[in-house]
């Protein structure tokens, strides 16, 4: 029998469902390890990631493809204040002439900060859905 990959053996695994990120969400990274902070617009998140989007192309951050960041997130989510300090990893870059975005992949080094993420995104899908209904 044959190992060849065809489309009946080949199971593909759908994109991670991606939320608008809250107005109130500010982000800051910088490379791990460095001083200079980076204040980062949010584009979209996900359970896994987010995108993140710098306008200023001519003063982008200097991140690369397994660049390593350090993230500190400010939001609320339904009044209560949240603040999710983690590790990031720089997963795809693109840049154009409009702005430079990041795809990044969350590395939580804390369960506090895991269990947050993962309830911030939790809250925004709901109401991402309630705002479909």
């Amino acid at each position: 029998m044959s190992n060849a990959l065809t489309p009946a053996n080949i199971s593909l695994t759908p994109p991670a469902t991606r939320v608008s990120a809250p107005e109130n969400l500010t982000v800051f990274a910088r490379t791990m390890g460095t001083r200079e902070i980076f204040d980062i617009r949010v584009s979209n998140l996900s359970r896994s990631g987010m995108l993140l989007e710098c306008a200023n192309v001519k003063f982008k951050p200097p991140f690369r493809e397994n660049t390593l960041l350090e993230l500190e997130l400010k939001t609320s989510i339904r009044g209560e204040p949240r603040r999710i300090n983690c590790l990031a990893k720089v997963v795809r870059k693109s840049v154009d002439s409009s702005a430079a975005r990041y795809g990044i992949r969350m590395i939580h080094n804390d369960e506090q900060d895991h269990m947050d993420w993962l309830s911030m995104i939790t809250a925004l899908e709901k109401d991402t859905s309630l705002a479909a209904d």
